[in-house]
């Protein structure tokens, strides 16, 4: 293997792709760090020219991109830089092309899924499932039940069960994906490595977000909202402080969370996490907004090591 080639797998596991060596050619798809089971996030576009190797190389999953160039600091001629641009430009369009046959593939797919589904019930086990976390079933037409869905755990299916879904949509309100809960008959967590999972997507997860509720108006007029990691975190800040709640499913999600337009006010509720993931992202965000023009405001359960949902559940045993 070429010195130059060492180099570029080095510069590529960096960025979190898990590469052993490179095949020129054509657009490869890989495992990235955040990947789990066979999901494939990562992608790069080798050009091996002898003249000024490049490589193209990036992650559906968060849209980050990346470009090297053989040859380190040594100083390239206006037409090897030319050359350089032309093939980033190309791998960038071949990108384009793979990811939107993909998310149309996966859009008939979430279509299916989502349309099998049925509107959830307090007496269905994904209602059952809320009420024992403490909450009630929100009137939203964003969560249904599925009475049986594989689960497939590296490779192979592991079991059927029922499953809480959530439409997580863009923010124009385009379904990007849909969030499984996996449980039991019963209404309790599915006894599967990983409860919750998303489907693949049919878009891009930047600001997409699962809509429990609708924007309401506050005392002086102002729409408002508010934004969480996780559906029950949401559901039972929704009920604490009396005011729509939307979750952005992970901490990542919530920190690019997009307000709709008429809303100019933005409850950040933040997970009050030992690692500080979920106060850094409530922060990210909420700075972002202030910038922007948002009024922004970051509200945190206050023990150590708990979300809203726990909070409720204290405040009401304390009742």
């Amino acid at each position: 293997m070429t010195h130059d080639r060492i180099a570029l797998i080095r510069a590529i596991q960096g960025a979190g792709l898990l590469v052993e060596s490179i095949e020129p050619g054509r657009l490869i798809r890989c495992k990235t760090d955040d990947d789990k089971g066979l999901q494939k996030s990562g992608w790069y576009r080798f050009f091996d020219d002898a003249d000024l190797m490049t490589c193209v190389y990036g992650d559906w999953r968060t849209g980050s991109r990346g470009v090297w160039v053989s040859g380190g600091d040594k100083p390239q001629t206006p037409e090897q830089r030319a050359n350089a641009r032309r093939l980033i430009e190309q791998a960038q369009g071949e990108r384009r092309q793979e990811q939107a046959r993909q998310w149309a593939g996966n859009r008939v797919k979430l279509m299916a899924l989502w349309n099998s589904a049925a509107p959830i019930l307090d007496t269905d086990p994904a209602g059952q499932y809320l009420i024992n976390r403490g909450l009630a079933v929100p009137n939203t037409g964003v969560l249904r039940y599925h009475a049986g869905l594989d689960y497939w755990h590296e490779g192979q299916c592991i079991g059927q069960f029922p499953a809480m879904l959530a439409a997580v949509t863009s923010p124009v309100g385009e379904l990007v994906t849909v969030h499984r809960t996996f449980i039991t008959p019963e209404g309790q967590k599915a006894p599967v490595p990983t409860v919750k999972k998303l489907c693949s997507p049919a878009g891009a997860m930047a600001g997409a977000t699962i809509k429990i509720g609708t924007p309401t108006a506050r005392p002086d007029g102002r729409i408002g909202v508010g934004v969480a990691e996780g559906i029950e975190t949401a559901i039972a800040a929704a009920v604490l402080f009396d005011t729509p709640v939307w979750a952005g499913v992970s901490a990542h999600g919530m920190a690019s969370f997009t307000p709709p337009p008429a809303v100019r006010n933005v409850y950040v509720f933040a997970d009050n996490d030992v690692s500080q993931t979920g106060q850094k992202a409530a922060a990210q965000l909420a700075e972002r907004l202030t910038r922007q023009g948002f009024t922004a405001r970051i509200h945190t359960p206050p023990a150590i090591g708990t979300d809203w949902a726990d909070e409720l559940i204290i405040r009401g045993a304390t009742a």
